[in-house]
């Protein structure tokens, strides 16, 4: 057991696996929401409806902390801690490749086009502060 090194960590963050993104609500109580996101040049994007929670609290409070791990042995897991923010820049650049990711050329390109076609979201930009990494050993 021990942690990931830093192109482990690159690697890891670059596979398809869904995250958990904590932020915080106004009364200081922790939101956790299930996201897809795409691991580009060194800062986590991920797509969010402009008006759920995570976007408002990231709004009034932009600290946050996305955990992605691994579903099956060996376990591992990532946790960034860092600073988000809310931007529309490179939107439907970040909504194609990230539904190509996860969904596959064709079904991610149909899926990205229905939700650009929506006008309803905005990019939350994570940039790290802190890894916290852990993997198991492989047997």
């Amino acid at each position: 057991m021990g942690t990931l090194n830093t192109a482990e960590v690159d690697d890891f963050l670059s596979q398809p696996r869904t995250a958990q993104l904590v932020t915080m609500r106004a009364d200081v109580t922790p939101h956790v929401a299930p996201v897809w996101f795409l691991w580009d040049n060194g800062q986590a994007l991920v797509m969010a409806g402009r008006t759920t929670v995570k976007v408002q609290n990231i709004r009034r409070n932009p600290t946050v902390s996305l955990c992605v791990c691994t579903p099956d042995h060996p376990y591992s897991f990532v946790t960034i801690e860092g600073t988000a923010s809310i931007t529309d820049r490179g939107l439907e650049d970040m909504v194609r490749r990230t539904c190509v990711l996860y969904e596959g050329d064709e079904r991610g390109a149909e899926f990205a086009a229905q939700l650009l076609g929506e006008e309803r979201l905005t990019l939350i930009a994570i940039s790290p502060g802190r890894f916290i990494s852990w993997k198991e050993d492989e047997e």
